[in-house]
């Protein structure tokens, strides 16, 4: 059995619904009983329910199982201190293997959540676990958040500007390389950074757009303080805010830059989808 910690997100679903087509006897911990049940629709076996903060629930998830993939919550304030937990938790049930999703360019110090990831990679390091870790670029799926205000008014807004070079990928190819790394032992044991085709800006990503929907789509530099007003009214904790606001300036002052394909392709064993490859794809969806 295969363990998924973080199983509900924009990795952790792609990544299950690989697995389950694979066959693969799985477990998934969950922190609601609302993504719990949606995780058994999509065919886990097991799905426990409970804060990976919390003393022995890790462990309890750890038992008996092969081997495990951690996939992070998106900017937690303790992130270390909770990947420190989940690697001493495999390391105490002798896992066979411990596959993390970390971030493209987890050396950014300034940026807390890609540091805090640097540091889980070096505590995986000394664990003496067999361990993969995985760098995705910043993810295709992103747009889904701005997709109804991109079709509906024509505008793609970012808080960052939208000539910034960015490496990107497709989560479904990056879930089909974790499944691969998961269930072959020939791709285990290495840091691999991750990115499709590119680099590429949001100007250019909106002029595929527009060509595809058959309707002008203009990339727009929205406001920091605007982001931060929408974020707050959402529930975004101050540690969330600032990072992302950290993020937003990097980005606006050197992208997200650079990366290649080759290392995906050899773990896919074709090559990754491009951009417009991928639009295409959300839009029949």
């Amino acid at each position: 059995m295969k363990l998924i910690i973080g199983a509900s997100g924009a990795v952790g679903i792609p990544l299950i619904k690989q697995l389950v087509q694979r066959g693969e006897a799985l477990r998934a911990l969950s922190s609601s009983e609302g993504s719990a049940e949606r995780l058994r629709e999509l065919g886990v076996q097991e799905v426990m329910v409970g804060d990976y903060r919390t003393d022995g629930v890790v462990e309890q998830a750890m038992a008996d199982v092969e081997s495990a993939c951690y996939v992070p919550a998106r900017f937690v304030a303790d992130e270390f201190e909770i990947g420190k937990r989940i690697v001493d938790a495999a390391k105490g049930a002798s896992l066979e293997h411990f596959l993390f999703c970390s971030a493209f360019h987890p050396q950014l110090h300034e940026l807390s959540h890609h540091w805090q990831k640097l540091q889980v990679e070096e505590y995986l390091v000394d664990s003496d676990l067999l361990n993969t870790v995985v760098q995705p670029s910043m993810f295709m799926q992103n747009i889904r958040v701005e997709w109804s205000r991109i079709v509906e008014a024509g505008i793609y807004p970012r808080p960052y500007s939208p000539h910034s070079k960015m490496s990107v990928i497709d989560t479904d190819d990056l879930a089909e390389a974790m499944a691969n790394i998961m269930t072959e032992r020939k791709f285990q044991g290495a840091s691999y950074q991750l990115a499709g085709p590119g680099p590429i800006t949001h100007a250019e990503m909106a002029a595929v757009i527009s060509e595809e929907i058959g309707k002008p789509v203009e990339a727009v530099h929205r406001d920091l303080n605007d982001w931060k007003s929408w974020a707050e009214g959402r529930g975004w904790t101050d540690y969330a805010i600032t990072n992302y606001i950290a993020m937003c300036t990097h980005y606006d002052q050197h992208g997200f830059k650079y990366g290649n394909t080759i290392t995906l392709a050899a773990i896919l064993g074709r090559e990754p989808i491009d951009y417009r490859a991928f639009v295409r794809k959300l839009v029949a969806q």
